[in-house]
């Protein structure tokens, strides 16, 4: 009797969608376990069943919507990039993807866009939600019909099959802790926010706080500062925190902004002077780290937060497997001048 992917599976300790993707040469497998798992098959005489899957593709076609909101900002855009990438891999095995990049993060426009995507058939919908209501209520209700998948941002109560992206909460207390170390324990700190209806954003500067306050006590945390994802508005916002807190030590941005707060260090003669903490690997965000602009970059891995979502969406229509955890995180990866 022909060896099946549960067996396989079962034998190299791994998920169904997995022994897929490493026998398919489809999605991200560590390359490891892509060999055990070809071992495996290779010694138990797997033979896929390929012209009757792409027939039965053919006659039912895969088609899943992805909608990444705030595709203006450096992260989001690289995103951006890997879910097009991602998109061309599986468009070659018989799936369609339908991508809308979205700027902002408009609550309305993602539900029409939702509405959109299901008027096209989409069999299963990623997206990187508002934190709203409408949306919240909107996911409850899809997901008794269709595969859901967060990523980015997060609305942990909506019902969504799973959460790709980093914890934003333990992000934020960790750069509470990278930041006290930064000042020996003492001095005031500045927290540039982001977006009022991003989940993540709101996470990061809650963690900051939290930790802060909890085992920090030495530093004396300033009100956040909103800039919106704004780079010129994080630049005012830094000037005006020195100019009224000429003793400021410390700045946090957790949020798209790295390269305002930049500016406005440079500008005031402040580089090395105040310590900058900022999130993501992006070349401009590693120059800086070069020069000396900011001592730390937390990065999230764009290329996970990219490909895993339709991975997810394809195990689930594909195979009905579920994925083992609600919330595949993604490593918080910590680079300064010595590691970028």
């Amino acid at each position: 009797m022909a060896v099946t992917l549960a067996e396989i599976a079962a034998l190299a300790g791994v998920s169904r969608g997995t022994v897929d993707r490493a026998l398919n040469d489809r999605g991200r497998v560590d390359p490891k376990v892509a060999a055990r798992v070809r071992r495996i098959a290779a010694e138990r005489g797997y033979r896929p069943n390929r012209a009757g899957r792409m027939l039965a593709r053919a006659k039912n076609p895969i088609r899943i919507g992805v909608i990444v909101q705030s595709v203006e900002t450096m992260f989001m855009h690289t995103v951006f990039e890997e879910i097009e990438r991602a998109s061309a891999h599986f468009t070659t095995t018989g799936a369609e993807v339908l991508v809308r990049p979205l700027e902002g993060i408009d609550a309305q426009q993602q539900l029409d866009v939702i509405d959109e995507l299901l008027e096209a058939g989409v069999q299963g919908i990623a997206l990187s939600p508002a934190e709203d209501e409408r949306i919240r209520a909107r996911i409850q209700e899809l997901s008794g019909r269709m595969p859901v998948v967060t990523f980015n941002s997060d609305l942990p109560d909506s019902g969504r099959l799973c959460y790709v992206g980093v914890d934003n909460f333990a992000c934020g207390r960790m750069s509470a802790g990278l930041m006290d170390l930064l000042l020996a324990g003492h001095g005031e700190v500045l927290l540039v926010a982001g977006q009022e209806n991003n989940w993540s954003h709101q996470q990061r500067v809650d963690g900051f706080q939290t930790e802060a306050a909890a085992n920090f006590p030495g530093l004396s945390l300033l009100p956040p500062q909103t800039c919106g994802d704004d780079q010129q508005l994080a630049h005012d916002i830094v000037c005006r925190a020195v100019k009224e807190h000429p003793s400021l030590r410390g700045v946090y941005v957790s949020v798209n902004g790295q390269l305002g707060a930049c500016d406005a260090l440079r500008e005031l003669g402040l580089q090395g002077k105040v310590h900058l903490i900022c999130h993501d690997l992006i070349p401009a965000n590693t120059e800086n780290v070069r020069r000396g602009l900011i001592d730390f970059l937390i990065d999230q891995d764009a290329a996970l937060q990219g490909a895993r979502p339709i991975e997810l969406l394809m195990d689930y229509l594909l195979a009905g497997e579920k994925p083992e955890t609600d919330r595949i995180l993604a490593c918080i990866d910590i680079r300064n001048r010595y590691n970028v």
